[in-house]
């Protein structure tokens, strides 16, 4: 629910001091029932752990994400500590001293600093220097609620269009649904909680035995406990299906320029090729004239999990792929989440 902007700047908290020159965007409350005043941590835990995003703001991120190639602006010289100072460089001493990796855990986001009332993140590009202030207040019914500020300082005029240009779409659909799937993860919180690793040195030796690429530039690992038992290749179509949907196809073909198969077929999962398996393993493989990339779908020892390595073919792939790796590790956890309820819906056991 979006809150008048006096919910924010009617509150001591210490991001006024902080976020000078910035201007507030939006309000909104993220309802938390049950929660008392000591649980703002338990809320960023639920939230680091739940992961994934709805449809909507996947959709919308593969768009904006797919602008910002386009135009350059989420290079890395217009990003935190080059194009702008980082907020963490006007911190006072005790703030310093916060834990920055207790934040939400909301990539792109960087976190700044973390309290045991209010947390700050942010993040910049060509554009615009973004802050997202998380905070902990009463709510008006009882008990406490999640308060989320937005705060921009657009990049000149072109920040300025760029900001106009998305206010609807960021108040009626991104906004709405992303408080929606916040709510969420504080109800289903320490249900179905995703493990994840990011390293190619991280990864479990299994994966990497299972790959076909001699050369790994990126690796990353999600895995979820279920009681579930269905072979790799099941879990793998209940995952991304027999057809890529058309969010993928935009994401994988659009985006990535991979090279997918069309159309149904035993020898391939949403159009990437099944080109190895094991017991209780499948590899699909698909390659773009820049990057080629392998997915381990492995179900085994009561988990499933999902390894994801990444071979750059061409100098362009150490450069698109970084912000939509972001991206990605938010939305494998709901992937995951998401196979496993199509499984109980199919009603296997």
């Amino acid at each position: 629910m979006r809150l008048p902007n006096a919910a924010y700047t009617g509150r001591p908290w210490r991001i006024h001091d902080i976020a000078g020159g910035f201007e507030l965007e939006d309000v909104w409350a993220i309802r938390t029932p049950g929660a008392g005043r000591e649980d703002f941590p338990a809320v960023l835990a639920a939230m680091r752990d739940f992961g994934g995003a709805p449809l909507p703001l996947r959709f919308l991120f593969a768009v904006r994400w797919k602008l910002g190639v386009l135009f350059g602006w989420d290079r890395a010289s217009a990003g935190i500590g080059l194009r702008v100072p980082s907020l963490c460089d006007r911190l006072p001493a005790d703030l310093r001293r916060s834990p920055r990796s207790a934040g939400a855990g909301l990539a792109p986001f960087s976190p700044v600093y973390t309290l045991d009332d209010e947390c700050a993140l942010e993040l910049a590009n060509h554009t615009v220097h973004a802050v997202m202030h998380l905070a902990w207040a009463p709510a008006s019914g009882g008990g406490h609620e999640l308060r989320m500020a937005v705060l921009v300082r657009p990049n000149g005029l072109l920040g300025r269009f760029y900001m106009a240009a998305i206010t609807p779409f960021r108040r009626l659909f991104v906004l709405p649904a992303f408080t929606r799937h916040l709510e969420r993860a504080w109800r289903d919180r320490g249900a179905g909680v995703v493990h994840s690793a990011v390293g190619t040195g991280d990864i479990p030796p299994s994966a990497r035995a299972a790959t076909s690429l001699p050369v790994i530039d990126y690796a990353d690992h999600f895995s979820l406990a279920t009681d579930v038992e269905a072979t790799a290749e099941q879990w793998a179509r209940a995952m991304f299906g027999d057809v890529p949907s058309a969010a993928e196809r935009f994401i994988w073909r659009g985006l990535l320029g991979l090279r997918l198969a069309r159309g149904r077929s035993p020898a391939t999962v949403a159009g990437w090729r099944i080109t190895a398996r094991g017991g209780d393993w499948i590899r699909l493989e698909a390659a773009s004239w820049f990057l080629t990339g392998n997915l381990v779908v492995r179900a085994a020892e009561g988990r499933v999990s999902l390894t994801t390595l990444l071979r750059h073919d061409r100098r362009v792939g150490h450069v698109a792929w970084p912000p939509l790796s972001a991206i990605h590790r938010r939305l494998v956890p709901g992937v995951l989440r998401g196979a496993v309820a199509r499984m109980a819906r199919d009603g296997v056991r």
